[in-house]
């Protein structure tokens, strides 16, 4: 095979690993905010009885905020998928891409969890940060993300200078 069909052939499925890897990510985000997390901080009551009890003490239970904040980061990779793959993008740029929407995961992952966070403090008088560990995996996704962007950027500046030094000399 030469590069342009390997290329052809790697961005799909680059783009297809990635909309995987963020929706994952997405559903890990929702179900740690709305189960996970307001069980493992207020022991022996379920979910729904927990989100009764936080709208009942007029602290706002997570509305449609939480699920469309986390639903950006599908939306954004569908959107890059159809990108990648009908532009014929590289394999690096794809994979860049799919990095970078996971990175983002976290802040978009503090957003949506920060108000349902507060109205578990406020109505069960404990912290509003993560009780289950959900949280920290969320985390570490996204710095294992940037971690692998730096690789890919660090990676394509020693390419551009390698073949610079070679376009010189010939």
């Amino acid at each position: 095979m030469d590069a342009v069909s390997t290329r052809s052939w790697s961005t799909p499925t680059i783009a297809i690993a990635g909309v995987v890897a963020v929706l994952a990510y997405a559903a890990v985000a929702l179900v740690q905010i709305l189960v996970w997390n307001p069980e493992a901080a207020v022991p022996g009551l379920g979910a729904d009885e927990i989100w009764r009890q936080v709208g009942q003490a007029n602290q706002g239970p997570p509305n449609a905020f939480v699920v469309s904040v986390i639903a950006m980061g599908p939306l954004f990779a569908l959107v890059f998928l159809l990108l990648f793959t009908l532009t014929g993008a590289g394999a690096w740029p794809t994979a860049a891409g799919f990095l970078a929407l996971l990175a983002m995961g976290a802040p978009g992952y503090f957003v949506a969890s920060f108000g349902p966070g507060m109205g578990l403090a406020d109505t069960f008088f404990i912290d509003g940060g993560d009780a289950a560990p959900a949280g920290i995996v969320l985390g570490a996704v996204s710095v294992l993300a940037i971690v692998a962007l730096a690789g890919i950027f660090v990676g394509a500046f020693v390419r551009d200078r390698r073949e610079r030094r070679l376009l010189a000399i010939s």
